[in-house]
């Protein structure tokens, strides 16, 4: 059953990928043919842009996790040096002939930034998993540890300040044409800010209640040690509950949605459909990536029993000793 399954998946992952040339060549193809700001063309990018997202998303569940984290790195090291270096020759005016700058620059941004949900969901859990022995100095200052709410309202500050800095940017014409790669890099910066903040604050949200932002730690608590979360008290049971419904999936599309909405706005969702101009897109853009990063954060312990099951499989037993 196990190989047949197997080559189920093969053959899907084949055909998406077949599918996503024919359409990388349909949006060269129009791009080439026509106007700038026509209909037609605006259908096209927001046609791209959607099936990239709902790709990258089922790539998601079809490949194993350590893979498509591999794909997630090399996709952003490869697309950004590319979408960067072409704002600047065309800041710097110079035209090669040989290649249309401007579709390779819209096709790297595309990718990388329907790719850049999933794979910083993935990443979030990750450095979870990777850091969350609490002996390390980044987790615990002397006797003191610091909690991630209070570091996720310090990331919403900052997302807070970058989305004033943005529009500042937008009051001056030279941000919107020769150096809109600064306002840019901005939006980028602001969505991992607000997305990463809003995860913590809801991953933390039962100690933000009680206002727990930095205490001593009882060592007179029983704790139990386990390979990643170390240690483990009764305290920490709260974190290790899952809601009633799966929420992951949705939230990693919604936040997919938004930073499109971020980066492209009325390329994504054209103007002239949908009867929303940019800014409203991007406000729009804000809200679902604050939604989003509640949702993973109230659903992390899911997503995480999915890329790790041996180390869930050791954390329930641990955790059902603890519960008695």
């Amino acid at each position: 059953m196990k190989k047949y399954l197997s080559f189920f998946k093969k053959v899907v992952l084949l055909c998406f990928i077949t599918l996503s040339c024919i359409i990388l060549s349909f949006f060269y193809y129009y791009n080439e043919r026509y106007e700038w700001y026509s209909i037609k063309l605006q259908i096209n990018s927001m046609l791209t842009i959607s099936f990239f997202i709902f790709f990258f998303l089922i790539l998601f569940f079809l490949i194993d996790f350590p893979t498509y984290f591999k794909t997630f790195l090399w996709i952003i090291l490869l697309g950004t040096p590319i979408w960067i270096v072409i704002y600047f020759l065309e800041f710097l005016e110079i035209e090669p002939i040989l290649w249309n700058w401007d579709i390779i620059r819209e096709i790297s941004v595309i990718i990388c930034i329907a790719i850049l949900s999933p794979g910083l969901s993935l990443s979030i859990i990750k450095f979870i998993k990777n850091n969350s022995n609490e002996n390390k100095k980044n987790k615990v200052f002397w006797k003191y540890h610091v909690h991630e709410g209070f570091v996720g309202i310090l990331f919403l500050l900052i997302a807070f300040f970058l989305l004033i800095l943005r529009y500042v940017m937008i009051q001056y014409e030279v941000f919107k044409r020769e150096l809109r790669i600064y306002l840019a890099i901005d939006m980028v910066l602001l969505f991992l800010f607000l997305f990463s903040g809003s995860f913590l604050i809801f991953r933390d949200r039962r100690d933000i209640v009680k206002f727990k932002f930095v205490e001593m730690r009882d060592k007179n608590k029983k704790n139990m040690a386990s390979s990643v979360f170390n240690p483990i008290s009764s305290d920490s049971i709260k974190f290790f509950t899952s809601p009633r419904y799966r929420l992951f999936p949705f939230a990693i599309i919604l936040n997919s949605f938004s930073v499109n909405l971020f980066i492209h706005g009325t390329d994504f969702l054209p103007e002239v459909i949908f009867s929303l101009n940019h800014e409203i897109l991007v406000l729009l853009g804000v809200i679902s990536c604050f939604i989003a990063g509640a949702m993973l954060g109230v659903d992390w312990y899911r997503l995480f029993a999915r890329l790790y099951p041996n180390l869930y499989q050791e954390l329930e037993q641990i955790l059902k000793k603890l519960k008695n």
